[in-house]
């Protein structure tokens, strides 16, 4: 009978540290998808133009991390305002109220940013 190269104990060594990494690879692997925002617009929704009417009265921009307005507040984004419709949300855009009800990017960011309560 040939001896295996696996101790038990290896083998439960391996297991302890497999069932600590898990975790934290599926906690880096939802932040990196969590700060990543969408390149197209859902089809057949208006979709609010950082160059013209209340995107450029607000100063949108569609990644918060680009904005160079002063009252910018890093973390602030399209996603965690009051005016975003998180509940009509479509491929990482929904509607903004301070928009006209436009669909801005949940990583977006304008002027007229409000957390939600």
């Amino acid at each position: 009978m040939e001896k295996s190269k696996f101790s038990r104990r290896s083998f439960f060594k391996l297991a302890a540290t497999a069932v600590a990494v898990v975790p934290l690879l599926t906690k880096v692997t939802s932040s990196l998808a969590a700060d990543s925002c969408p390149t197209t617009g859902p089809a057949g929704k208006a979709i609010a133009n950082p160059l013209e009417g209340m995107g450029k009265t607000l100063q949108y921009v569609v990644d918060a991390k680009t904005s160079k307005n002063p009252k910018f507040k890093a973390g602030s984004k399209c996603g965690t305002c009051k005016f975003y419709n998180a509940a009509k949300a479509d491929g990482g855009y929904a509607p903004c109220t301070m928009m006209g009800m436009k669909y801005v990017t949940n990583c977006g960011w304008c002027t007229s940013f409000a957390a939600k309560a």
